[in-house]
């Protein structure tokens, strides 16, 4: 649980409640398990029947009660947050969901689970390396695969690392987490095969999680039409749309804006061998500042279409782009082709 309320925690939170529901899976958000409200961020409970759903997924390792805490990269894993989430897991096991404050003294064995039926799985955007690395021997986390580390105790304890997993299915419901050149891979394999849940989930906390990453390959899958899915692209428009607002969230736009663009003519020179090279990365542009044009505005006057057409300057055309990408409405696009 996070310290205080943010939009990755709420977010995230949400969309993997969602996920355990698709499957059919009983889930809680923030469970209460003392009286001054320390709760999980999803307590997942599952039947024999139900864990059989979750076999090839990352969770397969879930038993019948599960805590899952998620630390956003705010709110990274420190040593005392791991024992208050330990903490929190026994009590989660001591305390049935059934019984009322009152009676929680009362033996209810049917309602509780013994501890060798619970797990605590402890999802980190951030790498907890003093956990993993410093206090590898006291605290007896083991490296099962890429991104996922195992304390087998009678409360068994997960760490997995987004940022460390394999680009495989069973990974997928948490790599929208990972940060970096994992979260670029898994960007361009959601638009190549059409992921969109997982896409929306990367464009609601992806800002949050790895903004330079998001910026850059977004960036570039906007050049990549002929791969692009049809029902991806509202996704990749959306986060066009709403551009402008995040762009105080990212120090770095205009290098990775700049990396783009210098990568869009690199493939327009390799383009246009044939017609000369020069010719090749002026179409490219053309056509990269047209289509960003129409995308964000519906009704793009002629003669401004005309005078991007004739244009031979790149980097008047570069300097086009940055301006259309971050106007807010039409009028500021009509002052600046007036100018």
């Amino acid at each position: 649980m996070t310290t205080s309320k943010e939009p990755f925690d709420e977010t995230a939170k949400a969309f993997y409640r969602h996920l355990f529901k698709t499957w059919g899976v009983e889930v809680e958000t923030e469970r209460e398990v003392f009286s001054h409200a320390r709760t999980i961020d999803l307590v997942v409970s599952l039947s024999e029947a139900d864990r059989d759903k979750l076999r090839d997924t990352v969770f397969a390792h879930f038993k019948s009660l599960n805590a899952l805490e998620l630390k956003g990269i705010n709110d990274p894993l420190t040593l005392a947050e791991h024992n208050r989430i330990l903490m929190r897991a026994w009590a989660l096991g001591a305390i049935p969901k059934s019984v009322s404050t009152e009676h929680q003294e009362e033996d209810n064995n049917e309602s509780v689970p013994l501890p060798n039926q619970m797990t605590v799985t402890i999802v980190c955007v951030m790498r907890p390396d003093k956990i993993l690395t410093q206090l590898r021997n006291e605290l007896k986390f083991k490296r099962i695969e890429a991104g996922i580390y195992h304390c087998k105790e009678v409360l068994e304890k997960w760490i997995i690392c987004p940022s460390e997993l394999a680009l495989v299915p069973k990974n997928y419901p948490l790599l929208p987490l990972a940060r970096g050149k994992r979260l670029e891979k898994f960007i361009s394999l959601c638009v190549r095969e059409g992921l969109n849940d997982y896409l929306r989930l990367i464009l609601d906390i992806g800002l949050a999680t790895s903004p330079e990453a998001y910026w850059r390959k977004i960036l570039e899958v906007k050049q990549m039409r002929p791969m692009i899915r049809e029902d991806t692209w509202p996704i990749i428009d959306q986060f066009f749309r709403e551009m402008p607002e995040a762009i105080g969230k990212l120090p770095t736009f205009q290098e990775a804006l700049a990396d783009s663009l210098k990568q869009g003519k690199q493939q327009g020179i390799q383009q246009g061998k044939k017609i000369g090279e020069q010719q090749g990365a002026l179409h490219n542009e053309h056509r990269l500042v047209l289509r960003q044009l129409q995308r964000r505005f519906n009704q793009v006057p002629k003669g401004i279409v005309q005078q991007i057409e004739a244009t031979s300057d790149l980097e008047q055309l570069d300097q086009w782009l940055v301006q259309i990408i971050t106007a807010k409405e039409l009028e500021e696009i009509k002052r600046l082709f007036q100018s």
